[in-house]
């Protein structure tokens, strides 16, 4: 179940797979996906075990699927690091969609050369709807009172507590002063934990739904 926000009279769905959905653009929005982390590592000679790509590009894939998607915005951190072959299966993986427009607004970890993003990717800076929302990896300083910044980076997560004592680390949506921040989309980053405030609302990725905690 989808939690439903309004940016600047836009409807926005944040979704339990952990990314954004904009009907009215039939935009959705990922970040952080770090593919080609654990192929890093392991350049690196470490032993651990390679990344199911397979199960990655399915869970694209089914809103893909599943949405009226005509544009997809990855909001940086897309690609770990260097070039390994995680990223030629991931590009063969976008060619199936040749319908569909697929924007980066680059962040920290994408090092890739801009020719190698540039076979399967628009490269922007930021990306913005006329109604006053921007998408980009980190918060845009100085940007105007009303507009909405979407952003990634940070990998939100936040501690619920059940009834039980159970306690629980769960990714979230997190929203502040007009910044909504998006968990990462990939299985592999770790959680940056926030806590709840007066002037923010936290939004847990709880197994299918989204609930606001």
């Amino acid at each position: 179940m989808a939690k439903k926000l309004e940016l600047n009279g836009v409807e926005v769905f944040l979704l339990p797979q952990k990314a954004v959905f904009i009907p009215q653009y039939h935009l959705l929005i990922i970040s952080d996906w770090h593919l080609g982390k654990l192929g890093h590592f392991r350049q690196e000679g470490l032993f651990i075990p390679p990344m199911q790509l397979a199960n990655e590009f399915a869970r694209l894939e089914e809103m893909l699927l599943e949405l009226p998607v005509k544009n997809v915005i990855f909001l940086g951190d897309l690609f770990h690091s260097n070039w390994n072959t995680e990223w030629d299966d991931f590009v063969s993986f976008l060619k199936k969609y040749p319908q569909i427009e697929f924007i980066l607004t680059k962040g920290n970890h994408d090092i890739l050369p801009r020719d190698m993003f540039n076979t399967c990717l628009k490269i922007k800076e930021s990306y913005v709807l006329s109604e006053g929302v921007v998408f980009s990896h980190q918060p845009i300083h100085g940007l105007p009172d009303h507009i909405y910044n979407v952003v990634g980076h940070v990998h939100p997560g936040c501690l619920v507590t059940t009834k039980g004592r159970q306690h629980f680390r769960l990714p979230c949506f997190h929203l502040k002063d007009k910044v909504l921040t998006v968990p990462a989309f990939g299985k592999w980053t770790g959680l940056c934990l926030l806590d709840k405030e007066e002037d923010n609302r936290l939004f847990a990725v709880v197994n299918d739904a989204v609930l606001e905690v």
